[in-house]
């Protein structure tokens, strides 16, 4: 299959996401991978607020599927704080076209996001907040324009799950260093859990070192296998 070019991140050669079904392979992977509505269920009615984090935002592709996720889930009354980073970030035009493949499923949803998101300054390096009303709850999304591993130590509260989203470890390998694996296990509460699309044998041995159970579960589409880890 053709990929059109403005799919592929041209600073390493590689596409944002699969072009068939990527919103549905965003839930299999991320949230029913990472067990997110089990610890929303878990937690009971006591705890209101849930912390995300997120390596890779790209066009939002991965926050458009958790929004339709959880507007559809029956959960609300919650609040999510996603925090996501980007060392390249693109522009809202590009978002737009790049998400567009996916309007019949989700459009009133991409334009919520390509709207808030229009309002950032994205060559300013840093945090940007974005706030946005769903049925769920309140999303906070905050997102850090700049490397990994700065926006996992600038972190001053861990996440409840990860969603490990850079592109893969050939493409880009420093997004899967094992600095950045020990970080994001010093910045993930005990039992909590992370999810991720590559089964590489380094990205394996890197989550254990950070503290993770690990295991494979079945993947998506042409993908055979996935990992989950959840914190010791």
């Amino acid at each position: 299959m053709q990929i059109p070019p403005y799919l592929v991140n041209e600073h390493y050669d590689d596409r944002y996401f699969d072009v068939v079904n990527a919103i549905e392979e965003a839930k299999h992977v991320f949230f029913q991978g990472s067990g997110i509505v089990d610890i929303f269920s878990a937690a009971g009615r006591k705890r209101k607020e849930f912390r995300i984090g997120e390596t890779g935002f790209g066009a939002g592709r991965v926050l458009i599927a958790l929004m339709d996720f959880l507007d559809n889930s029956g959960i609300t009354d919650i609040s999510i704080t996603f925090n996501s980073v980007e060392l390249h970030p693109v522009t809202f035009e590009r978002m737009a076209s790049i998400l567009e493949g996916f309007r019949a499923e989700v459009g009133p949803l991409i334009d919520l996001l390509v709207g808030a998101y229009s309002s950032v300054e994205i060559t300013k390096p840093g945090w940007h907040q974005i706030q946005l009303t769903r049925p769920f709850g309140i999303l906070t999304l905050n997102l850090w324009i700049g490397e990994a591993l700065e926006m996992v130590r600038a972190l001053t509260i861990p996440c409840d799950a990860w969603f490990l989203d850079g592109h893969g470890p050939k493409k880009n390998p420093s997004m899967w260093r094992p600095e950045l694996l020990l970080a994001i296990g010093e910045k993930t509460v005990r039992s909590g859990t992370c999810a991720t699309y590559t089964v590489a044998g380094a990205v394996r041995r890197g989550l254990i070192a950070a503290g993770f159970d690990v295991e494979q579960r079945p993947g998506f589409g042409g993908k055979k296998a996935v990992l989950r880890g959840i914190k010791k």
